[in-house]
């Protein structure tokens, strides 16, 4: 890489890796090496799975390095869980080495004073690339856990620095879908980059929803309205000859009608009200701005709404809101499950609200027939299927686009030498990305990196924005406020129980991954947490990938087969131990099927029957022995502070007593 090239990349991405939550993560493998930045120590991989994005499948050995953050002296215990040859390195000093079955033995005891440490973690392989580990501690006041990702803090590195921007750089060609149009001659492999598996919208009867004013804005300049969109400008608005091929595609797109339009529900100002009150519970702060707010949000990059009105025709934005992936499977605006009543209200409430005019248009009048022309010409039938195809094809191949130099020419090119390309409005970080990348070949485009990808998913489509994580607050937590007075009109609104969103720091090692999936992908019948305004929304088409790759970020194997059969003996303690009288008090919070909590003021718990069936154990034991380690702030108290229990039951072992509630939930779990 030019020197230009690396400094730029240190000054731009090196002060994002400092003291954050991570490891520097380096896989060597058939003589090649890649690096990454791991929130964990972990792995999960069957045989014929890339290790790392850049690196082929097949035998490799990883190193983990950075700093181990202490907040007071302990007396830790280490071990590691998978198969393989691992080793952990503390100070400089050996604590562990393992090979073959790992978790079976455990480091001396090693006395540990505050502060950051120097850690260094190294894996191997089993040598047909199947690989699983994760490392775990344990001390007088905890029981063995895995070691979590707010433990650990890397410091950049020249290396680390230019893996991140290459790696923004793969993940911008595939979502660009520069693929698209840039064909390979070649398949990419049985299981390519999930993001290169991706479609466009579907341009069906785009004129039963879309107002050809819209149309015309959107194709002059798409990130004048939609700061960020992965539509590319194809025409210059103050060239008249493209000003009239704008005005002929609108019209042309206009003209793919099915020949009935939806109907447009009346709105009065009780429905628009109910709306705003919706748009407020539902969290939309968190990935949009006001529907009245005209200027758009970059720094938080929140999709703006203040042309909806003019983008809708009668009754489509309720359409929209009732199937928002019809016409686009892999858009990131998921689907609430809307009742009809919620339909109408939020699509009045837009409607109504978002008044800002389109930028200035031109007069000219648009031709259907030659806008038919014009949309082959631009080869846009490459993203969106069902557009005329062009007499014959001039776009490169994909191989030959490798072969060239970005900064020259082209679509990635500084502006002055980007000639006739299209314009994606690239930020220059975002342009050094794609020039970084392009230097280490479209070999890794063929390689679906799960973990990876599951980790990208969740900046991408937007999971931070309602839920925090390794103790980074969620977007929500600083928007949500801009909608409050939506429901001023509502008595009582604000003083309803907790309507905190889960903590996902530990998501994939907290969650059985078929229940991880059913939430993902809205298929799960009942909703934990009946108390939120808020719900979780279903990301169909991401679920399987989505709750597969959370679980491998933790070592964890996505297709672990769960089974709890209960001890009825246990069972009845359990029961005991959840009551008042007898136990912890568990149903002052925690309801259970017809009964409901018994004092549940200011906060509720999920009821008792919808815990067993969702929970691995391993998190289980780590929430009953301090649930403030996993959610700071939670009202859940810590009821036996380091393993002493003041419950007589069982001798008074708290780990006993938590095994004995652990067989009750089973016991009365929802299958």
């Amino acid at each position: 890489m030019p020197l230009r090239t690396l400094t730029q990349a240190i000054l731009i991405l090196g002060s994002s890796l400092a003291c954050q939550a991570q490891l520097i993560a380096t896989f060597q493998s058939n003589g090649k090496t890649d690096t990454r930045l791991d929130r964990l120590p972990a792995l999960w991989l069957k045989s014929g799975e890339t290790p790392s994005a850049f690196l082929a499948p097949g035998p490799f050995e990883t190193t983990w390095t950075g700093k181990l953050k202490i907040a007071k002296r302990q007396r830790l215990i280490f071990s590691f869980e998978g198969e393989g040859e691992a080793k952990l390195t503390l100070d400089g000093e050996e604590l562990l080495v393992e090979t073959g079955k790992l978790g079976t033995a455990r480091s001396a005891q090693s006395r540990i004073n505050p502060g950051e440490h120097d850690i260094v973690i190294t894996y191997k392989s089993r040598p047909d690339g199947a690989a699983h580990f994760r490392l775990f501690w344990e001390e007088k006041d905890f029981p063995r856990q895995s070691v979590p990702p707010t433990a650990f803090v890397s410091a950049p590195t020249p290396e680390a620095t230019i893996s991140l921007q290459q790696r923004r750089g793969r993940e911008l060609f595939a979502t660009q879908h520069c693929a698209k149009c840039h064909q390979s001659e070649s398949p990419l492999g049985a299981d390519p980059m999930q993001e290169m598996q991706e479609i466009a919208p579907l341009l069906v009867n785009p004129g039963d929803r879309l107002k050809e004013p819209w149309l015309r804005a959107w194709l002059s300049e798409p990130h004048t309205l939609r700061p960020g969109t992965t539509m590319p400008q194809l025409f210059d608005p103050k060239n008249p000859e493209s000003a009239q091929q704008v005005a002929d595609l609108a019209a042309f797109l206009s003209s793919m009608q099915s020949g009935t339009e939806a109907a447009a529900a009346a709105a009065d100002e009780a429905t628009i009200l109910a709306g705003g009150a919706h748009f407020h519970k539902l969290g939309c702060a968190a990935c949009h701005s006001g529907p009245d707010q005209e200027k758009p949000d970059l720094e938080n990059k929140r999709i703006p709404l203040h042309h909806v009105a003019a983008k809708f025709k009668p009754g489509a934005l309720a359409a929209f809101l009732k199937s928002p992936n019809a016409y686009a499977p892999h858009r990131g605006m998921p689907d609430f499950q809307l009742s009809d009543e919620e339909i109408k209200g939020l699509s009045a409430f837009l409607t109504a609200k978002a008044k800002a005019p389109l930028p200035a248009q031109t007069e000219l009048k648009g031709d259907a027939a030659r806008g038919k022309s014009v949309a082959a010409a631009h080869h846009c039938f490459y993203c969106h299927a069902g557009l005329p195809t062009p007499e014959k094809l001039t776009v490169s191949s994909l191989q030959k686009i490798f072969t060239a130099d970005w900064e020259a020419k082209g679509c990635v090119a500084p502006a002055e030498k980007r000639g006739a390309a299209p314009v994606h409005h690239l930020s220059e970080n975002d342009r050094l990305a794609l020039v970084a990348f392009a230097k280490t070949g479209s070999q890794s485009l063929s390689h679906n990196d799960k973990a990876e990808a599951a980790d990208r998913k969740f900046h991408s489509l937007r999971c931070d924005a309602c839920h925090s994580r390794d103790g980074l607050p969620a977007l929500l937590d600083s928007t949500h406020a801009e909608t409050q007075s939506l429901t001023a009109h509502i008595a009582g609104a604000n003083e309803k129980l907790d309507q905190s969103r889960p903590h996902l720091t530990f998501i994939g090692e907290m969650l059985q991954t078929k229940f991880m999936q059913s939430i993902i992908s809205g298929s799960l019948t009942t909703k934990p947490r009946p108390w939120l305004d808020m719900r979780m929304p279903a990301y169909s088409a991401h679920a399987a990938s989505l709750s597969d790759g959370f679980a491998r970020l933790h070592g964890i194997d996505p297709e672990e087969k769960t089974t709890h059969a209960s001890d009825p003996a246990l069972v009845a303690i359990g029961k005991d131990l959840i009551s008042a009288e007898k136990g912890f008090g568990c149903t002052t919070c925690h309801g259970l099927e017809k009964t409901p909590p018994t004092a549940a003021f200011e906060v509720q718990g999920l009821y008792l029957e919808h815990i067993g069936g969702r929970l691995r154990r391993e998190w289980y034991d780590r929430w009953m022995d301090n649930p403030a380690s996993v959610t700071p702030g939670t009202k859940m108290p810590q009821y036996a502070p380091g393993g002493e229990s003041p419950n007589p039951a069982l001798n008074g072992n708290a780990a006993d007593q938590f095994n004995a509630i652990w067989h009750y939930l089973q016991s009365v779990k929802k299958q």
